[in-house]
């Protein structure tokens, strides 16, 4: 630990640094934080307690967000994914109802936070495929349908000068509100068995050099029964480039696009 300098002697903490004695001299160092069981228990750091826990909530449903689309986005994410996904979380359980700390999680509180979200953080949708989706649910949401009514090489933008074809994809997650527990210790998803599944679905090669309309994706929610209406349902749509050499197909990395078009 650094010695104090200086005639004068500090005891105690300022900007950061604590300064104290030890064994006849006088030593400094950087402050340390609060005790996590002070921040549980101390009515002083009861704001403090309460980000943690809608934080900590956060984390568990960009998890689940992505469990549930979690081999499609391999694929299309970046490294920065979850961790976004999380900020977009924190920010939707701000809008819910309830005491701070104990808010109510549900995604249709504050839909337009969740869509438009990229996979990829450098990657738009409309800056590589310009057709909207349309998305219909049918049967109490337990099947969607993604819609392009027309797509032609004007909608394909940046395509490679060998890409011979595009792929799409759709792919659905499943995802619970939460709640609060009443001893207020823990969050837990409201409907557990619908929570964090998914689906997903990918179109035959497209050629590009044709037009094509009509395109439809139909997916078929994970579930048994009917949908519970404690589950939003997360929608995504992704694009992709490929080049056919003989019986293969290579994809391009650099035009995988995926984001979130709807929350049902």
């Amino acid at each position: 630990m650094p010695k104090q300098k200086g005639i004068i002697k500090i005891h105690g903490t300022l900007n950061g640094i604590t300064y104290y004695p030890l064994n006849g001299k006088y030593l400094s160092r950087v402050a340390s934080g609060p005790s996590k069981k002070r921040i549980l228990t101390d009515p002083a750091y009861a704001h403090i307690k309460a980000n943690n826990q809608e934080f900590g909530m956060a984390s568990k449903w960009s998890k689940a967000i992505r469990t549930g689309i979690l081999k499609t986005a391999k694929d299309f994410q970046d490294t920065t994914m979850a961790s976004r996904l999380t900020g977009v979380c924190y920010k939707i359980i701000k809008e819910g109802s309830g005491t701070h700390g104990k808010r109510d999680a549900i995604l249709t509180n504050y839909p337009q936070a969740l869509i438009g979200f990229q996979l990829h953080n450098q990657r738009k949708l409309e800056q590589i495929y310009t057709p909207i989706p349309g998305v219909t649910s049918h049967k109490n949401r337990r099947f969607i349908t993604i819609t392009i009514p027309k797509s032609s090489e004007i909608h394909l933008l940046k395509k490679p000068k060998t890409a011979t074809h595009f792929q799409l994809t759709a792919a659905l997650s499943m995802v619970s509100n939460y709640k609060c527990r009443p001893d207020h210790k823990a969050y837990k998803p409201v409907a557990a068995k619908q929570n964090a599944l998914g689906i997903s679905q990918n179109t035959e090669p497209l050629l590009c050099k044709i037009e094509h309309t009509n395109l439809q994706i139909q997916l078929k929610t994970p579930v048994k029964r009917q949908v519970s209406t404690h589950v939003s349902l997360v929608v995504w749509f992704g694009f992709q480039y490929l080049k056919q050499e003989g019986s293969n197909w290579y994809s391009y990395k650099n035009t995988r696009i995926m984001q979130c078009i709807n929350l049902l």
